[in-house]
């Protein structure tokens, strides 16, 4: 099925589309850094990504390029909730880099697996995974330990951030998948209701962590001197990321129609690996080379682990007993 569905791309359109999503994916977390270090409000940074990303699939929508549905009340409504966790995740990734190094996001995301793994076991009832598929959890575990032990540029902050992402990333990991397949919405469609609701609660975000009081100061004069460093010229992260994210929506969702699983899995790791390297060479913002190792430790297990969860659920449906039939549990001696 995913042969077919490779296959029915113009190999120059697939090459495009990888390189595309190889260069958005590699360097959108450090453009994002780069932009919250020029403009120290993530609320602000992130509400124009919204509002780009939304705007774009908005237009490409009624020219006919995309096949989006019109916005409703009702779907809107419904997509509220996880939508909510969705800003969330979003505005405290971008506390993470705002606070601590590219790295640290890494590491904190690379343990998704494991807590998701664990969730759907207790929660879903999910079958228990392998001895095999553990070992690469653990793997996972100890990488993202041994970074935080190795980490120089450890913050308070940053790690607390860290952690109420992981939370809030792992919630929407279980529970988008179930309110999204009630929704009968395209693609392109969830991504326009996504941005579109997440760009409504901007507002409320910046209220809360008071980064509107912050800006009214700035803007009067009053915290001039704190804010010195924010000139036009934040225009251009700001910018770059807006585009950068654009970019990774169209360019992710064509690769992933236009190459299999498992290739597009190994593009996604050899982004990860690309993102560490870039972030070491360009600044000087990044981790110790020693916790570097961790890092790459985690994004190695992260592959096991998908491969290994692959063979579990390949194993469990080639060893799932038929059920039985009405006649079968209801007939007598």
């Amino acid at each position: 099925m995913e042969k077919g569905k490779a296959s029915q791309a113009s190999p120059r359109r697939v090459v495009f589309l990888v390189m595309m999503y190889a260069v958005c994916s590699s360097s959108l977390s450090i453009v994002n850094k780069w932009a919250i270090m020029a403009l120290p409000f993530p609320s602000i940074v992130t509400a124009c990504q919204f509002f780009t990303t939304a705007a774009s699939v908005f237009a490409f929508g009624k020219i006919g390029f995309l096949d989006v549905e019109e916005l409703q009340q009702e779907k809107l409504l419904r997509m509220a909730p996880i939508n909510l966790i969705f800003y969330l995740a979003i505005f405290t990734n971008g506390k993470v880099l705002q606070y601590s190094t590219v790295e640290t996001f890494i590491a904190f995301r690379s343990l998704t697996p494991l807590l998701v793994s664990a969730l759907d076991t207790l929660l879903r009832g999910e079958p228990r995974p392998s001895l095999r598929t553990m070992l690469t959890l653990l793997a996972i575990a100890a990488g993202a330990g041994s970074y935080a032990y190795d980490d120089a540029n450890f913050s308070p902050l940053g790690y607390a951030w860290a952690v109420a992402y992981l939370i809030i990333i792992v919630t929407e990991m279980v529970y988008a998948k179930h309110i999204t397949s009630t929704i009968n919405l395209s693609t392109w469609g969830l991504v326009l209701y996504q941005n579109t609701i997440a760009l409504a609660l901007f507002p409320l975000a910046s209220l809360a962590t008071g980064e509107i009081a912050q800006i009214f100061r700035l803007l009067s004069g009053a915290e001039t001197a704190k804010f010195a460093h924010v000139t036009c010229f934040a225009l251009v992260p700001l910018l770059t990321s807006c585009i950068l994210g654009v970019g990774i929506s169209f360019a992710g969702w064509g690769a992933r129609s236009s190459i299999s699983a498992t290739q597009f899995t190994v593009l996604g790791v050899a982004c990860k690996l690309a993102t560490v390297g870039i972030n070491l060479v360009v600044w000087h913002h990044h981790a110790p080379l020693l916790a570097q190792v961790s890092i790459v430790m985690c994004i190695v297990a992260s592959v096991l682990y998908q491969q290994s969860a692959k063979r579990d659920k390949e194993y469990v449906k080639l060893h799932k007993p038929p059920k039985q039939s009405l006649s079968d549990t209801s007939s007598g001696p």
